[in-house]
């Protein structure tokens, strides 16, 4: 008798959702009904079903079925436990399929795109598939009934999950040809080529274009466009707003950089024109021959350097003139006579000893010199590739560093070139 009582309860909920699916179901409340019945039969319903219907204006309804044999079946199915009974009561008698949308999209009241919107569905939101026309679909979501483009649908819900992710996350993608692809100005084979991304290179995904793929690139995210058969995806997701604030970042450092090497050129300009016009007999001459000898080419410099280089490690001593210990003006003194080449004893005189070169012109040999606010405080022998080898201060050893941190390019004093 009890098994009897679920059979009846059963169809009475499958003739019901049967009913609501021919009419087409347009009044949410009567799919809300209709899910809490499912819900209340789920043991006895666990097998369905569905056939459809089309009317002359080629719209699709689905209707529930049962037959003789499958409520015979239902009245003598066991017990089952209650994992089996919720796997059952969230399986959908309708089709469920996922909002394939970046973003969300409007339900509308009639399928077409000037109908008024009803509701709204966001990207990979399980919605019920209520019936089917041409090019659309009706879905319930979010408490309303409305039309959607069928594109916008997918049964697939890691299709519809890649979509949602698009809407706040851009895609990671590596360079795969041997050679790199080659960056446009725009998505097209006529565009300028503009810069290049190596084999390995991870980029940013922004958007496409045909065949081009608008990427973000490089430690400064220059913008360009790539050919989409040389990108790999990696399956990775960056947030949008933590690359923009990177853009932001970087656009901010780039600008701080320019504005100390603006201040670099001049304490550069001012130091070189301060030393230019005091008394000649105050400028060293005791390397005159070396400074003004072009002819020495830049071998003579690369000699200074390498002469520099036997010494690294070795402790920085306040007025240390030799390999047991060496300030920083020490330093450049003996390596100079090591090359026959005679300069002052002191950075602020070394600063006097040789022909003044600009920083975009600097070679391996040349003497780079810093100042504290006010006269040269520190000197250190250019080494190339931005870096010098100096005796920076009291604890530390001798060693090649950048000239090109921020505290560098801001105390910039000049240089000149004594070889």
């Amino acid at each position: 008798m009890r098994n009897l009582k679920h059979t009846i309860i059963a169809l009475a909920a499958i003739v019901m959702v049967g009913t609501l699916s021919v009419f087409q179901v347009s009044d949410i409340s009567a799919e809300k009904l209709e899910r809490d019945m499912k819900l209340s039969t789920a043991n006895q319903t666990a097998s369905i079903t569905i056939a459809s219907t089309e009317d002359e204006s080629g719209t699709t309804a689905l209707a529930l079925t049962t037959t003789e044999e499958e409520a015979a079946a239902a009245e003598a199915a066991p017990e089952v436990d209650e994992a089996t009974e919720q796997a059952i009561a969230e399986k959908s008698y309708l089709t469920l399929g996922y909002a394939n949308v970046i973003g969300s999209a409007e339900l509308k009241a009639e399928p077409n795109d000037e109908a008024a919107a009803l509701g709204s569905m966001s990207g990979a939101e399980q919605v019920e598939i209520l019936e089917s026309t041409e090019g659309w679909y009706k879905v319930a979501a979010n408490g309303a009934a409305g039309y959607v483009k069928k594109e916008q649908v997918t049964l697939d819900k890691d299709i519809a999950t890649e979509s949602a992710m698009q809407y706040d996350h851009y895609k990671l993608a590596s360079v795969t040809p041997d050679s790199g692809l080659t960056v446009r100005t725009s998505g097209s084979t006529d565009a300028e080529s503009v810069d290049s991304v190596e084999q390995g290179d991870v980029v940013t995904i922004v958007d496409h274009q045909g065949d081009y793929t608008k990427i973000l690139y490089g430690d400064d995210y220059k913008e360009g466009y790539v050919i989409n058969t040389g990108l790999t995806n990696d399956g990775e997701w960056v947030e949008k707003d933590e690359v923009h604030s990177e853009i932001i970042r970087v656009a901010e450092e780039k600008e701080e950089a320019a504005r100390r090497e603006a201040i670099a050129r001049q304490n550069a300009a001012r130091a070189s024109s301060s030393y230019s016009t005091t008394d000649s007999s105050s400028v060293w001459s005791g390397s005159t021959s070396s400074a003004s000898s072009s002819s020495s080419s830049s071998g003579r410099g690369q000699s200074i350097v390498n002469t520099a280089m036997n010494y690294l490690g070795v402790p920085y001593v306040w007025g240390g003139t030799s390999p047991s210990g060496f300030d920083c003006s020490g330093l450049v003194q003996y390596v100079c006579s090591k090359n026959g080449i005679s300069v002052p004893r002191v950075a602020a005189s070394q600063r006097n000893a040789g022909t003044y070169v600009s920083r975009e012109n600097l070679l391996p040999g040349d003497l780079v010199f810093f100042s504290n606010g006010g006269g040269v405080s520190h000197v250190g022998i250019y080494v190339g590739n931005g870096n010098m080898i100096h005796a920076p201060q009291t604890g530390d050893v001798v060693k090649i560093s950048s000239i090109e941190t921020s505290y560098r390019i801001s105390h910039y004093a000049g240089a000149v070139r004594v070889w």
